[in-house]
């Protein structure tokens, strides 16, 4: 059964070296997501206890502005889901992810925003960019889980065309393919419950 769910909404914009990938979004429209049957692939809850070795240090593919460096460092103190993300970030080699901080955006636009760049050689360097908000470690949790996906090689435009497998497109206010993830919506909200947050608000 379809569930509105009231979260600040993030957008990711993939672009190749090579060749176009598609690319997903949230609105800041508290729009509903399936949440039945579920794509494992997709959505995939992880068990952090199951998940790749603890981390206590952000790894060196993970480049975080000075604004958020303090909040992050809390993340990673407090969120066994972010450490999580973290060591599945430090063992991709190919990869290379920044968050950067700007101001809020306005409703119409999302809430927080990633472009993905895929070169030859299959590198891949995604730049997070995340408006100063109270809800900063819900959208970098979420917009992190985001590329993680593009690292499972989760095909959004194809699991988008069927039914129930936690991936919908979504209008994003511009001609880019736009896509969510019941997978990114779960752990951003997980990670701000972890660290005693509402992910309501």
């Amino acid at each position: 059964m379809a569930t509105p769910l009231r979260t600040a909404l993030t957008a990711l914009t993939i672009v190749a070296g090579v060749a176009p990938v598609p690319a997903f979004a949230q609105t800041d429209r508290r729009p509903q997501l399936v949440l039945a049957r579920s794509s494992s692939t997709a959505v995939g809850s992880y068990d952090v206890t199951l998940a790749a070795p603890s981390i206590s240090t952000l790894p060196i593919n993970l480049v975080v502005s000075s604004v958020y460096q303090p909040l992050v460092a809390l993340m990673l103190r407090d969120s066994p889901t972010f450490r999580r993300q973290c060591a599945r970030i430090a063992v991709a080699s190919n990869l290379l992810v920044t968050i950067a901080s700007e101001p809020p955006r306005s409703e119409v636009r999302p809430a927080a925003l990633t472009h993905v760049s895929r070169y030859e050689g299959g590198r891949i360097r995604a730049e997070v960019r995340v408006p100063t908000t109270s809800r900063a470690p819900e959208l970098i949790a979420h917009e992190l889980e985001h590329v993680l996906e593009q690292l499972d090689g989760v095909d959004l435009r194809a699991k988008a065309r069927l039914k129930s497998t936690g991936v919908r497109s979504c209008e994003c206010g511009d001609n880019t393919a736009a896509f969510e993830t019941v997978r990114a919506v779960s752990t951003g909200h997980r990670v701000a419950r972890e660290l005693g947050r509402d992910p309501r608000r």
